[in-house]
């Protein structure tokens, strides 16, 4: 597979009722949540219609409220070597997903906390509430371009959103952006699809979050940065 974002998993810390993060996201995604997990140490999944989109659950890898975005790989153990020869740490794994696939946790070469995942899962649902896009921030872009280049095989091309933002292409055109990170720290960004990028917007701030970069338009459409009530990042693209 060629790494496009698969899986999402949010690490809530201490900081929130969990009743009230989960409400967030059903408020703004549309999600439902179960107590049926993927791996170990998840907890609860979140579904969009009949499709598992995320999972709410702590590989131990980030410290204060955050989302660990997983990219979609062939062979998890093949990708755990690489990613040391890369010069990135596994964190967290390789594990068993209990649905006969594997997974992983670790530092890119960037700095960035991202999972890897292999899965028989080939479907990949779209509409309000996927996973449609992620965004990766990083302090050294260069040797960011180079990790996912040699370990996913990405093309990195000019993304249109602005001077030094690229977007790595796998076989079926771009999966991902890449920016710098300016004064906060490496991370990755899950952006889910909404139908209407104002009313997520409305909905987010009604349920408790925040919004920590306004509507504007970008290659992709419209979009939003939003902070749900534990102080996680998130976005979400307007995809109608």
């Amino acid at each position: 597979m060629d790494g496009a974002p698969c899986w999402a998993e949010l690490d809530t810390g201490d900081g929130a009722d969990a009743e009230t993060v989960a409400a967030f996201y059903g408020g703004v995604l549309g999600w439902s949540l179960d107590d049926g997990v993927l791996a170990d140490h998840q907890e609860r999944v979140a579904w969009c219609g009949d499709h598992a989109i995320a999972a709410f659950g702590s590989p131990g890898a980030a410290a204060p409220p955050a989302w660990t975005l997983y990219l979609a790989v062939d062979d998890v153990d093949a990708a755990a070597e690489q990613v040391e020869e890369l010069g990135g740490q596994v964190l967290h794994g390789p594990e068993d997903d209990r649905a006969g696939g594997r997974l992983l946790v670790a530092l890119d070469a960037g700095g960035a906390v991202v999972g890897l995942w292999e899965s028989d899962e080939r479907e990949r649902p779209d509409g309000p509430g996927s996973l449609c896009w992620a965004e990766a921030a990083s302090a050294e872009p260069g040797t960011t371009r180079t990790f996912y280049r040699e370990l996913l095989g990405w093309r990195w091309e000019e993304d249109g959103a602005g001077p030094g933002r690229l977007a790595g292409h796998g076989d079926d055109g771009p999966v991902a952006g890449l920016g710098l990170a300016g004064d906060a720290l490496p991370h990755w960004l899950p952006v889910f699809a909404v139908a209407d990028v104002d009313a997520a917007v409305g909905a987010a701030e009604a349920a408790g979050g925040s919004v920590v970069a306004p509507v504007d338009t970008g290659p992709r459409g419209r979009t939003a940065t939003l902070a749900d009530p534990a102080g996680a990042l998130v976005g979400v693209l307007e995809t109608g």
